[in-house]
């Protein structure tokens, strides 16, 4: 994502991902496939009561519920869908800034 161009503030936890996320000013959130999965679940919903920022998930089979995010993607995509994927959700979410 670095190399693209974007900025990148990496977490290692869900409370540091959840600290950073409510301290700046974040304009996309990719959460990783190896957060478990109720976790996950618990931090997309803090997430999304505090700020209308999308929120993209990467997951392994059978976990996908696309209800509480903005984009899945599949942890073997790879870097070229994954960016892809970062600049359509951030494009729909300009428009949905504007729009209001």
């Amino acid at each position: 994502m670095g190399e693209a161009g974007y900025s990148v503030l990496p977490s290692f936890t869900s409370r540091d991902a959840f600290q950073i996320f409510i301290s700046r000013d974040i304009n996309l959130v990719i959460l990783c496939h190896t957060i478990p999965q109720e976790e996950k679940s618990k931090l997309i919903v803090s997430m999304k009561e505090r700020k209308r920022a999308p929120i993209v998930c990467i997951h392994v089979d059978g976990e996908a519920d696309g209800k509480l995010v903005d984009a899945y993607l599949h942890s073997l995509d790879g870097p070229e869908v994954l960016l892809s994927c970062v600049a359509k959700v951030l494009d729909k979410s300009i428009g949905r800034q504007i729009a209001n």
